[in-house]
Order: C-alpha cells, then sequence, then structure tokens
C-alpha cells in the first residue's frame, strides 16, 4: 500500500511539472507572430526589380515588382522541427544584367529557435542591396551589383 501511495505522489510531480512546462514554454510558442522577409523596390520610377527565392527547397519562382513595390513571405518558425532558411538573388537593369549574389535572406536562430514576429527586409537600390531587420534600424548597404557582360 504504502508502494502505490508513493508511486501516485512521484505521477502526480510528473504531471505537475510537465503541466508547468506547457504553460511556459510550449503553449507560447503556438502563439508565436508570423515571421516576414520582405523584397523592396526602391530603384526608382519605371526601374523594374526581378527576384527569385527559395525556401526550404519550396522555389517561389521568378517575379518582378514595379517601383515602390514590396512582397513578402511569411512564416513560422517551430521550437522543434525543421529550420527555415529563404535564400534570393535580386537582378535589374536592361536585361536584367545587374544582379546580387544569391544572399541568405533569412535563418532561423541557431541559438534557441524560437524567431517569433521577425522581420528581414531586403531593399533594391540604384548602387546595390540593402538589409534592415525588425525595422529597428536604417537600412544599412550590404553588397553592390554584379554587372554581367551580354
Amino acid at each position: 500500500m504504502n508502494f502505490f501511495i508513493i508511486f501516485m505522489l512521484i505521477i502526480a510531480m510528473i504531471l505537475g511539472v510537465s503541466e508547468a512546462i506547457w504553460h511556459k514554454v510550449v503553449a507560447p510558442l503556438s502563439k508565436c507572430e508570423k515571421n516576414r522577409v520582405i523584397i523592396r523596390n526602391e530603384l526608382g520610377p519605371g526601374r523594374s526589380l526581378e527576384y527569385h527565392c527559395h525556401s526550404n527547397g519550396k522555389d517561389q519562382g521568378v517575379q518582378f515588382l514595379k517601383f515602390n513595390e514590396e512582397r513578402n513571405f511569411e512564416f513560422v518558425d517551430h521550437f522543434f522541427g525543421k529550420k527555415n532558411k529563404v535564400n534570393c538573388v535580386l537582378r535589374q537593369g536592361l536585361w536584367m544584367q545587374s544582379s546580387s549574389r544569391d544572399f541568405e535572406a533569412y535563418h532561423t536562430s541557431k541559438s534557441n529557435g524560437n524567431n517569433c514576429g521577425q522581420t528581414r527586409e531586403w531593399i533594391a537600390r540604384t548602387d546595390g542591396t540593402y538589409f534592415q531587420r525588425n525595422r529597428i534600424k536604417p537600412a544599412a548597404f550590404v553588397f553592390p551589383w554584379i554587372n554581367k557582360k551580354p
């Protein structure tokens, strides 16, 4: 009889701890805001931006943005499981001869995997590509355009 009471007390303690973990760790993650990657064209009037992004093996296809247009991709990072990674290439100019390098537009944080409501903004301007994280600081120059010969 004493063993049964001890066994039931241990089970009750385990269930209590697991419920506390659920409410403090797992439940908030299920309400995680979506993350966003934004591609924006600030090249100037009449100048189009071509972009091609792929995420975790899923090809988003080649898309075009007119001046001052933007597109975004939204997704949720999961605490457990597959990490998100978005790669893109931007192109502009006559016959889309100027391009950016293939860059990593977003990746899940390696430290904890809990990225809720993150924004990664990539802005195309005449001198190159700019980057802004979470719209906290002004966009910073990242790399120039690579000109390819026809």
